[in-house]
C-alpha cells in the first residue's frame, strides 16, 4: 500500500456538546426572563418559543451525536445568532464565534500518511517529512509519532486499522 489514513479520537466533541448545553440554557432563561416582562401576549408567546427551542435544537444535536452522525455546524448556535441579531448584534457575533470555534471542534481529525510524509490535522495543516521522524508505531488504537528532536505525538484513533501492515509502511518509509 502506498498511502494510510487514519482518524483520530476527537476528545473535543464531547466539550462542545457540553458547553452547547450551557450556552442553550443561558440562552433559554434570557429568554424567559424577556416573556416575564413582556406585557402583549403575542410577544410573550414568541419569547417563550424562543426559550424553548434552542434546548430542542440542542436535543436533537445529541440524539444526532448517539447516532453518529455528524452535523458539520451546531444549529444551537445558528439560531440564537439569528435571534440575538434582533435584538443585540454585540450577543449575536458572540454567538457568531461560538458556531465558528464549534464547527472547528467538530472536524474530523484525519492523520494521512504518504510516501512524501505525514499531513497532521492540526491548525493550520502540518506537513511533517519522514526525514524528521525518529519513529511511527500504531499499537492497540495508540498511534505514536516520535520526532528526531525528541517531540512525541500520541492520539488514540477510531475505527480498526491493520496495524502490522501500517507499522511495516512506516519502517519502509523511515529506512528512506
Amino acid at each position: 500500500m502506498d498511502s494510510f489514513e487514519l482518524i483520530l479520537r476527537n476528545e473535543r466533541v464531547r466539550s462542545g456538546m457540553q458547553m452547547r448545553l450551557l450556552i442553550s440554557a443561558i440562552n433559554s432563561l434570557y429568554f424567559i426572563f424577556f416573556a416575564l416582562h413582556e406585557k402583549q401576549g403575542s410577544q410573550r408567546l414568541l419569547w417563550i418559543l424562543f426559550a424553548l427551542l434552542p434546548l430542542l435544537f440542542f436535543y436533537t444535536e445529541w440524539m444526532l451525536g448517539k447516532k453518529k452522525n455528524k452535523q458539520a455546524f451546531s444549529t444551537t448556535y445558528l439560531f440564537l445568532s439569528i435571534v440575538w441579531s434582533t435584538i443585540s448584534i454585540w450577543i449575536c457575533l458572540v454567538h457568531c464565534i461560538l458556531l465558528i470555534g464549534d464547527a472547528a471542534a467538530r472536524r474530523v481529525l484525519k492523520v494521512s500518511f504518504s510516501g512524501s510524509g505525514v499531513e497532521y490535522p492540526s491548525v493550520p495543516k502540518k506537513i511533517i517529512s519522514w526525514n524528521e521522524l525518529d519513529n511511527v508505531v500504531l499499537k492497540d488504537g495508540l498511534l505514536t509519532i516520535d520526532f528526531k528532536n525528541n517531540k512525541l505525538l500520541q492520539a488514540e484513533i477510531e475505527g480498526v486499522a491493520d496495524e502490522e501492515l501500517f507499522n511495516a509502511f512506516c519502517r519502509e518509509q523511515l529506512k528512506r
